[in-house]
């Protein structure tokens, strides 16, 4: 399938909610085919009991303890709206959770907050950034978390969830919110090192070996730079409303740790305009190098021009049709001429060479 075919089929879905009512329940994302997979994690400070419950065990779930309900899928739309509307969530949000095109945001109501933005990861075989969406809901001792595909890079909660001396399960769950924010934050870390050795990769192959391909793969390198660019934009504001919020799930002892989550953000978005200005200059580079290889192939070809100029005129001159020529008619003549070409062409090189153009 070419870029083509993908951005109309993108086109496509976006198109497919065009008309219907606010709270329309459409999954938009590509992921249609796989089962989604539930998992909560129960926990308390003394304890930690890991589950994969059926939608009816989730419904008569004790919400008395901590809960972590993770939700791997969100092809299944009733799944989705079920749960939602357990916790009493507005349908609105439920919306913008099966919507995988939505801009990150957070939004504030009486009993959760909700908030939605994008899961970024390297793709190492294509040199390319793939993207996911995720929805969180926090509540009451509640956190429910929302992804497109299976797999996360959440594993490292897993194991201190099932660690005794673990601080998450010392603290609220806006500790455990807090975590999910900054492990996002930190792929978007991992993905830009990972970008700047290939933008080096890049660069060195400008210097040593321009063509199109390079082209190809710096085109690319902006198209993920932008992207990187076009989520951590809005997830910074989202933390500077996080951190302003007075909203009770969110305790002022946990809001320096998004402070730290914020300055994370502004480092990333520093080295995002740096790999940007960076993508721009190898750009330039290529076009100059490719310019350079042009002049080079135009200086050979009007050196041999130049050769082949008096060398034409010569022969031209003797290869009129004129009966009367004296030259004709000496016996050397043919090899004074080539003795006087040969001169010609050792003196033009001799000439050339003084002035360094080979």
């Amino acid at each position: 399938m070419n870029d083509k075919q993908i951005h109309h089929k993108k086109q496509k879905r976006r198109l497919s909610k065009t008309g219907l009512p606010p709270g329309t329940h459409i999954y938009t994302g590509k992921n249609v085919s796989n089962t989604p997979v539930i998992e909560v994690y129960n926990y308390a400070s003394d304890m930690c009991i890991i589950s994969e419950p059926t939608v009816d065990e989730i419904l008569n779930l004790d919400t008395k303890s901590n809960l972590w309900i993770n939700i791997n899928g969100l092809n299944d739309v009733n799944l989705i709206r079920t749960i939602c509307d357990k916790f009493g969530v507005h349908y609105l949000y439920q919306e913008d959770i099966l919507n995988v095109f939505q801009r990150p945001k957070v939004e504030e109501e009486e009993k959760y907050m909700f908030v939605t933005f994008k899961s970024l990861d390297w793709n190492e075989k294509n040199h390319e950034i793939d993207e996911e969406q995720m929805s969180i809901i926090i509540s009451d001792n509640i956190v429910i978390t929302f992804q497109e595909k299976d797999g996360d890079a959440f594993d490292i909660i897993r194991e201190r969830l099932n660690s005794e001396n673990s601080i998450i399960r010392n603290k609220s769950v806006d500790y455990l919110f807090y975590r999910l924010l900054d492990i996002t934050v930190d792929i978007y870390f991992d993905i830009l090192e990972k970008m700047g050795d290939y933008i080096e990769l890049i660069e060195n192959e400008v210097l040593s070996k321009p063509d199109n391909d390079v082209l190809i793969k710096i085109q690319n390198n902006k198209k993920d730079i932008m992207q990187i660019r076009k989520n951590i934009y809005p997830m910074r504001d989202m933390l500077n409303r996080l951190i302003s919020s007075d909203h009770r799930l969110i305790d002022d002892k946990t809001k320096k740790y998004f402070k730290d989550v914020l300055d994370h953000t502004i480092q990333i978005l520093e080295t995002v305009e740096t790999y940007r200005d960076i993508n721009f200059s190898l750009k330039d580079i290529y076009l100059n190098a490719m310019s350079h290889e042009m002049n080079k192939i135009m200086k050979i070809l009007t050196i041999i021009s130049t050769f082949f100029i008096p060398l034409t005129f010569i022969v031209g001159v003797y290869g009129m049709n004129f009966k009367y020529m004296p030259e004709l008619s000496w016996p050397s003549g043919y090899y004074i001429v080539w003795g006087f070409m040969l001169a010609i062409v050792i003196g033009l090189s001799l000439w050339f060479k003084r002035k360094g153009w080979f």
